[in-house]
Protein backbone atom coordinates (compact mmCIF):
# COMPACT_ATOMS: atom_id res chain seq x y z
CA UNK A 1 0.00 0.00 0.00
CA UNK A 2 2.73 2.54 1.15
CA UNK A 3 4.54 1.80 -2.53
CA UNK A 4 1.40 2.57 -4.21
CA UNK A 5 1.08 5.77 -2.44
CA UNK A 6 4.40 7.19 -3.68
CA UNK A 7 4.49 5.89 -6.75
CA UNK A 8 0.88 7.92 -7.05
CA UNK A 9 2.55 10.92 -5.83
CA UNK A 10 5.42 10.37 -8.21
CA UNK A 11 2.76 10.21 -11.44
CA UNK A 12 0.93 13.47 -9.62
CA UNK A 13 3.93 15.42 -9.41
CA UNK A 14 2.47 18.95 -10.97
CA UNK A 15 -0.94 16.53 -12.48
CA UNK A 16 -4.08 16.89 -10.12
CA UNK A 17 -5.18 13.46 -9.37
CA UNK A 18 -8.14 12.32 -8.52
CA UNK A 19 -6.80 9.75 -6.07
CA UNK A 20 -5.09 11.47 -3.34
CA UNK A 21 -3.11 10.02 -0.46
CA UNK A 22 -4.86 11.16 2.92
CA UNK A 23 -1.83 10.40 5.48
CA UNK A 24 -2.91 11.76 8.88
CA UNK A 25 -1.09 14.24 10.85
CA UNK A 26 1.02 13.10 13.84
CA UNK A 27 -0.71 12.38 16.90
CA UNK A 28 -1.12 15.54 18.97
CA UNK A 29 -0.03 17.70 15.63
CA UNK A 30 -0.81 21.31 15.58
CA UNK A 31 -1.76 22.30 12.19
CA UNK A 32 -1.39 26.05 11.35
CA UNK A 33 -3.90 27.27 8.73
CA UNK A 34 -2.58 28.40 5.21
CA UNK A 35 -5.95 28.61 3.87
CA UNK A 36 -7.29 31.82 1.59
CA UNK A 37 -5.22 33.99 -0.90
CA UNK A 38 -1.97 35.31 -0.52
CA UNK A 39 -0.33 38.40 -2.36
CA UNK A 40 2.97 38.86 -2.67
CA UNK A 41 4.73 41.98 -1.21
CA UNK A 42 8.04 43.32 0.00
CA UNK A 43 10.35 46.39 -1.35
CA UNK A 44 11.14 45.23 -4.31
CA UNK A 45 7.99 42.59 -5.90
CA UNK A 46 9.60 39.96 -7.88
CA UNK A 47 12.30 39.66 -6.57
CA UNK A 48 14.16 37.94 -3.52
CA UNK A 49 14.84 39.48 -0.08
CA UNK A 50 17.87 38.56 1.94
CA UNK A 51 17.28 36.65 4.92
CA UNK A 52 18.14 39.45 7.85
CA UNK A 53 21.16 38.10 9.75
CA UNK A 54 21.88 35.17 7.36
CA UNK A 55 25.71 35.60 6.37
CA UNK A 56 25.47 32.49 3.58
CA UNK A 57 24.63 32.71 0.07
CA UNK A 58 22.03 34.68 -0.54
CA UNK A 59 19.69 35.49 -3.81
CA UNK A 60 20.36 37.52 -7.34
CA UNK A 61 19.42 40.98 -6.31
CA UNK A 62 19.37 44.10 -8.59
CA UNK A 63 22.58 46.09 -9.57
CA UNK A 64 22.60 49.46 -7.28
CA UNK A 65 24.23 51.16 -10.64
CA UNK A 66 21.13 50.53 -12.73
CA UNK A 67 17.82 51.40 -10.16
CA UNK A 68 15.65 51.32 -13.39
CA UNK A 69 13.85 54.34 -15.30
CA UNK A 70 15.02 55.65 -18.39
CA UNK A 71 18.08 56.28 -20.53
CA UNK A 72 18.58 57.85 -23.80
CA UNK A 73 16.04 55.84 -26.07
CA UNK A 74 14.82 53.46 -24.01
CA UNK A 75 13.19 52.56 -20.70
CA UNK A 76 15.38 50.48 -18.21
CA UNK A 77 14.59 48.06 -16.40
CA UNK A 78 16.37 46.88 -12.94
CA UNK A 79 18.95 44.46 -13.96
CA UNK A 80 20.81 41.48 -12.07
CA UNK A 81 24.02 42.22 -9.91
CA UNK A 82 26.58 39.63 -11.49
CA UNK A 83 29.15 39.60 -8.82
CA UNK A 84 27.15 36.97 -6.63
CA UNK A 85 29.40 34.31 -5.80
CA UNK A 86 26.45 31.87 -6.10
CA UNK A 87 27.03 31.61 -9.87
CA UNK A 88 28.68 29.14 -11.60
CA UNK A 89 30.19 29.88 -14.94
CA UNK A 90 28.14 28.69 -17.14
CA UNK A 91 25.27 30.40 -14.91
CA UNK A 92 26.79 33.82 -15.29
CA UNK A 93 27.71 33.57 -18.57
CA UNK A 94 24.08 33.04 -19.04
CA UNK A 95 23.27 36.36 -17.06
CA UNK A 96 25.74 38.14 -18.80
CA UNK A 97 24.11 37.83 -22.23
CA UNK A 98 20.33 38.80 -20.95
CA UNK A 99 21.39 41.89 -18.79
CA UNK A 100 23.70 42.77 -21.90
CA UNK A 101 20.42 42.70 -23.74
CA UNK A 102 18.35 44.74 -20.90
CA UNK A 103 20.53 47.75 -20.83
CA UNK A 104 20.45 47.75 -24.99
CA UNK A 105 16.40 47.88 -24.84
CA UNK A 106 15.88 44.21 -25.28
CA UNK A 107 14.01 43.16 -22.30
CA UNK A 108 14.42 39.52 -20.82
CA UNK A 109 11.26 37.83 -21.86
CA UNK A 110 10.26 35.75 -18.60
CA UNK A 111 9.19 32.27 -18.18
CA UNK A 112 5.60 33.34 -17.80
CA UNK A 113 5.97 35.22 -20.82
CA UNK A 114 6.68 32.12 -22.73
CA UNK A 115 3.35 29.99 -21.45
CA UNK A 116 5.37 28.28 -18.97
CA UNK A 117 4.89 27.13 -15.43
CA UNK A 118 6.62 28.85 -13.07
CA UNK A 119 8.37 26.01 -11.00
CA UNK A 120 10.36 26.49 -7.18
CA UNK A 121 10.75 28.75 -5.94
CA UNK A 122 9.67 31.08 -8.72
CA UNK A 123 6.57 30.20 -7.93
CA UNK A 124 6.64 32.66 -4.41
CA UNK A 125 8.24 35.47 -6.53
CA UNK A 126 5.75 36.32 -8.75
CA UNK A 127 4.00 40.25 -8.73
CA UNK A 128 0.18 39.86 -7.99
CA UNK A 129 0.32 35.91 -8.40
CA UNK A 130 -2.76 35.76 -6.37
CA UNK A 131 -2.07 32.60 -4.86
CA UNK A 132 -4.37 30.55 -3.05
CA UNK A 133 -3.88 27.42 -0.67
CA UNK A 134 -5.54 24.52 -0.01
CA UNK A 135 -5.06 22.20 2.95
CA UNK A 136 -6.54 18.72 3.47
CA UNK A 137 -5.19 15.88 5.64
CA UNK A 138 -2.88 14.00 3.40
CA UNK A 139 -1.80 17.27 1.42
CA UNK A 140 -1.22 20.83 0.61
CA UNK A 141 -2.22 22.15 -2.84
CA UNK A 142 -1.29 25.80 -4.26
CA UNK A 143 -3.24 27.01 -6.83
CA UNK A 144 -1.55 30.26 -9.17
CA UNK A 145 -4.06 32.14 -10.96
CA UNK A 146 -1.79 32.18 -13.85
CA UNK A 147 -2.76 29.77 -16.33
CA UNK A 148 -4.39 27.88 -13.52
CA UNK A 149 -1.19 26.39 -12.57
CA UNK A 150 -1.20 24.11 -9.58
CA UNK A 151 1.26 22.71 -7.33
CA UNK A 152 1.06 19.47 -4.82
CA UNK A 153 2.87 18.81 -1.65
CA UNK A 154 1.92 15.82 -0.20
CA UNK A 155 2.02 14.92 3.40
CA UNK A 156 3.93 12.96 5.89
CA UNK A 157 5.52 10.75 3.55
CA UNK A 158 8.78 10.15 2.39
CA UNK A 159 9.98 10.93 -0.97
CA UNK A 160 9.57 8.55 -3.66
CA UNK A 161 12.03 5.76 -5.20
CA UNK A 162 10.54 6.92 -8.33
CA UNK A 163 10.35 10.72 -8.93
CA UNK A 164 10.73 11.96 -12.49
CA UNK A 165 11.63 15.18 -13.47
CA UNK A 166 8.63 17.27 -14.08
CA UNK A 167 7.64 21.45 -13.86
CA UNK A 168 7.05 21.09 -10.14
CA UNK A 169 9.06 18.23 -9.19
CA UNK A 170 7.97 16.07 -6.12
CA UNK A 171 6.69 18.03 -3.00
CA UNK A 172 6.74 16.45 0.38
CA UNK A 173 6.41 18.33 3.58
CA UNK A 174 5.47 18.22 7.18
CA UNK A 175 3.79 21.00 9.85
CA UNK A 176 6.10 22.04 12.73
CA UNK A 177 6.04 23.97 15.51
CA UNK A 178 2.22 25.44 15.11
CA UNK A 179 2.70 27.70 12.30
CA UNK A 180 5.15 26.08 10.01
CA UNK A 181 4.87 24.03 6.75
CA UNK A 182 8.61 22.99 6.07
CA UNK A 183 8.61 21.53 1.94
CA UNK A 184 11.20 20.18 0.62
CA UNK A 185 10.95 19.27 -3.28
CA UNK A 186 13.71 17.24 -5.66
CA UNK A 187 12.66 15.85 -9.74
CA UNK A 188 11.91 19.29 -11.31
CA UNK A 189 13.38 19.97 -14.88
CA UNK A 190 15.60 22.48 -15.88
CA UNK A 191 13.24 24.72 -18.00
CA UNK A 192 12.28 27.27 -15.55
CA UNK A 193 13.84 29.83 -14.13
CA UNK A 194 14.84 31.06 -10.42
CA UNK A 195 14.22 34.60 -10.50
CA UNK A 196 12.68 37.91 -12.18
CA UNK A 197 16.25 37.78 -14.13
CA UNK A 198 16.35 34.55 -15.97
CA UNK A 199 18.98 33.13 -13.32
CA UNK A 200 18.90 29.00 -14.96
CA UNK A 201 19.72 26.27 -12.55
CA UNK A 202 20.03 22.39 -13.62
CA UNK A 203 17.70 19.30 -13.23
CA UNK A 204 19.64 18.51 -10.43
CA UNK A 205 17.62 21.81 -8.24
CA UNK A 206 17.18 20.67 -4.49
CA UNK A 207 14.58 23.48 -2.78
CA UNK A 208 13.22 23.34 0.59
CA UNK A 209 10.95 26.28 2.02
CA UNK A 210 9.69 26.99 5.32
CA UNK A 211 6.51 28.41 4.97
CA UNK A 212 5.32 30.33 7.94
CA UNK A 213 2.16 32.05 8.91
CA UNK A 214 2.06 35.10 11.45
CA UNK A 215 -0.65 34.50 14.70
CA UNK A 216 -3.19 36.90 13.09
CA UNK A 217 -3.00 35.12 9.67
CA UNK A 218 -2.30 38.47 7.86
CA UNK A 219 1.26 37.49 7.03
CA UNK A 220 2.67 34.87 5.10
CA UNK A 221 7.05 34.70 4.83
CA UNK A 222 8.69 31.59 2.67
CA UNK A 223 11.98 30.73 3.56
CA UNK A 224 13.65 29.16 1.13
CA UNK A 225 17.42 27.48 0.38
CA UNK A 226 18.09 26.19 -2.90
CA UNK A 227 20.97 23.49 -3.82
CA UNK A 228 21.75 23.05 -7.02
CA UNK A 229 25.44 21.77 -7.67
CA UNK A 230 24.59 22.39 -11.49
CA UNK A 231 23.82 25.74 -11.55
CA UNK A 232 25.50 27.58 -8.36
CA UNK A 233 28.91 27.38 -6.21
CA UNK A 234 26.63 27.07 -3.27
CA UNK A 235 23.49 26.50 -1.78
CA UNK A 236 21.73 29.94 -1.32
CA UNK A 237 18.84 31.30 0.92
CA UNK A 238 16.19 34.34 0.59
CA UNK A 239 13.47 35.08 1.69
CA UNK A 240 9.77 35.87 -0.11
CA UNK A 241 6.76 37.69 2.21
CA UNK A 242 3.17 37.59 1.18
CA UNK A 243 0.09 39.38 3.27
CA UNK A 244 -3.38 37.77 3.13
CA UNK A 245 -5.02 39.64 0.32
CA UNK A 246 -8.84 38.34 -1.03
CA UNK A 247 -8.34 39.23 -4.86
CA UNK A 248 -11.17 38.45 -7.14
CA UNK A 249 -9.53 35.80 -9.52
CA UNK A 250 -10.50 36.25 -13.24
CA UNK A 251 -9.33 33.87 -15.81
CA UNK A 252 -5.82 34.58 -17.26
CA UNK A 253 -4.57 32.19 -20.20
CA UNK A 254 -1.36 33.32 -21.89
CA UNK A 255 -1.58 31.44 -24.94
CA UNK A 256 -4.88 33.77 -25.56
CA UNK A 257 -2.70 36.73 -25.11
CA UNK A 258 0.67 36.15 -26.73
CA UNK A 259 1.66 38.78 -29.07
CA UNK A 260 4.30 40.53 -30.98
CA UNK A 261 6.65 42.11 -28.61
CA UNK A 262 9.49 43.55 -30.79
CA UNK A 263 12.87 43.00 -30.01
CA UNK A 264 13.59 40.75 -26.52
CA UNK A 265 15.75 38.12 -25.58
CA UNK A 266 15.06 34.60 -24.49
CA UNK A 267 17.47 33.22 -22.56
CA UNK A 268 19.90 35.66 -23.74
CA UNK A 269 19.56 35.09 -27.18
CA UNK A 270 17.79 37.74 -29.41
CA UNK A 271 14.46 37.36 -31.20
CA UNK A 272 11.90 38.53 -32.60
CA UNK A 273 9.50 35.99 -31.53
CA UNK A 274 8.30 34.72 -28.15
CA UNK A 275 8.57 30.72 -28.54
CA UNK A 276 5.82 29.11 -27.24
CA UNK A 277 6.12 25.71 -25.68
CA UNK A 278 5.55 22.77 -27.95
CA UNK A 279 5.19 18.76 -26.57
CA UNK A 280 6.71 16.57 -29.21
CA UNK A 281 6.01 13.39 -27.15
CA UNK A 282 3.96 10.86 -28.37
CA UNK A 283 0.45 10.49 -26.82
CA UNK A 284 0.61 6.94 -27.22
Amino acid sequence: MRDAVLFAGALCSGILCSAQPMAQPSHGQSIPDFSGSWDRTGKHVEMFEAIPGFEGGGPMMADPRYPGGTVPGHTLPQVASLGNPILKPATLARLEAITEGELLGMPHVKDEGMCQPSGVPMLWNRTHADLQILQSPGQVTIINARDHQFRIIYLDVPHSDRAVHSWYGESVGHYEGGDTLVVDTIGQNDKTQVDRYGTPHSDKIHVVERIRVSPDHSALDVELTVSDPGAFTMPWSALARHVSREIPWEEEICAENNRFVGLVTVDGVKTNEVPMPVDYTPDF
